[in-house]
């Protein structure tokens, strides 16, 4: 007995058709696609869960793909309606697989859609041939679920043209599902030893070197940060593609790359890993020459160089990504600012005619007011002349 728990484990079920009892016939119905929410949305749905509230990681990216794939890459809508078609009509078993990992060593190995990607290309038609299955009549899905700790991947298949097909007992034609005991097991070791291969540790550095590099650009709010990027940003062509590559980008890379050197150095984790990024690089290129010279044949290129253009690219898209939220955040500052002069002014005029008004409404006050002092006055003379009239008549009589 051992306390050990496996970094890898694999799991695989089975559903023939029109076969069972009902329990069994409303899973197969389940897994092809025959009920409304199906096994391929519930794949979709744990994908769709993981998200995190993340600017750039839930833009539209230009470097990271999240979603159903197959050998061939992330599915489309239109593809996923063919699948759906396809595993509806199919007679074929169809087999559902669970890859799981430890919590640590799937949050390093195959925590993303690369990884997953690479793994199942690579190595799922492997398993396939050693359970006496042609690859190329099979038809399967995958999607990575990292909404748990513990990092899995779901994987349902059938074949194309069902070619395990066996009588039963009351003659009926059903396809035998049942998969090699050795091929499951020795399936295990070979994911961990595929998740940690050259392929996979390049990926790996790769991945370290992108988050490290996210992270400064997160935590870096400073002047200098922010004023690079909101200068890269103004000089953006207005249209056409914005993505590293493109053609009309090629004038800013040496900006882009000046901006993301800056950030590599800021960040001690983010320098270590581009250090491991190159050293891998050598390594392989070492290999490679190796290799050549006993093949007697030149060699075309350096992995170093080829790596390193291929991480300033994802780096420096990352950086355009984040240059476009700054220059978006900095219009949204100057356009309330704009607005608040508006409004000074606005409130300005508003109070400068109010104060026109009242100078308006003073100065007739005080016009009225000396108006009506005249008046009295002039009442007061009205009456001491009169007065007067009277007293000399008075004096008259007498």
């Amino acid at each position: 007995m051992t306390n050990k728990v496996d970094n890898v484990n694999f799991f695989v079920n089975f559903y023939n058709a029109d076969f069972g009892n009902e329990e069994y016939k409303e899973k197969r119905k389940y897994y092809s696609s025959n009920k409304a929410k199906d096994y391929l949305n519930y794949v979709m749905t744990g994908i769709d869960e993981m998200k995190k509230l993340d600017y750039v990681e839930y833009m539209d990216n230009r470097e990271k793909s999240r979603g159903v794939f197959n050998q061939n890459g992330v599915l489309s809508g239109e593809d996923r309606k063919n699948l759906r078609e396809n595993l509806r009509t199919t007679k074929s078993v169809i087999w559902d697989c669970l890859i799981t990992f430890t919590s640590d060593f799937g949050k390093k190995w195959c925590d993303c859609y690369e990884q997953a990607y690479n793994l199942m290309k690579n190595e799922f038609p492997k398993f396939l041939k050693s359970c006496g299955l042609n690859p190329n009549n099979i038809e399967w899905f995958a999607g990575l679920h990292e909404n748990t700790d513990n990092r899995h991947i779901h994987i349902s298949f059938f074949e194309k043209e069902p070619q395990r097909i066996r009588p039963n007992k009351k003659g009926k034609q059903f396809s035998i599902g049942k998969l090699s005991k050795t091929a499951i097991l020795n399936f295990k070791p070979q994911i961990e030893l595929a998740v940690t291969d050259f392929k996979a540790r390049e990926i790996f550095a790769r991945k370290q070197l992108q988050e490290h590099t996210k992270e400064q650009l997160r935590e870096s709010s400073g002047r200098i940060i922010n004023n690079k990027l909101l200068a890269l940003a103004n000089k953006f062509p207005p249209t056409g593609s914005l993505a590293y590559s493109s053609s009309n980008m090629q004038f800013l890379k040496p900006a882009i790359d000046s901006i993301t050197n800056y950030l590599i150095e800021k960040s001690n984790p983010a320098k270590e890993a581009k250090e491991d990024f190159i050293n891998l690089a050598k390594y392989k290129d070492e290999m490679f020459e190796s290799y050549c010279k006993r093949n007697h044949c030149k060699k075309p290129y350096t992995f170093e160089r080829k790596y390193m253009q291929d991480i300033y690219r994802r780096l420096g898209n990352i950086v355009i990504d984040y240059a476009e939220q700054i220059k978006k955040t900095d219009s949204e500052r100057l356009m309330l600012n704009a607005k608040f002069r508006k409004q000074k002014i606005q409130q300005k005029n508003k109070l400068w005619s109010e104060v026109k008004e009242c100078f308006y409404l003073a100065d007739k006050f005080a016009y009225e007011t000396i108006k009506a002092f005249a008046g009295h006055m002039d009442k007061l003379e009205e009456l001491r002349y009169k007065n007067l009239v009277e007293q000399s008549e008075s004096d008259f009589e007498m």
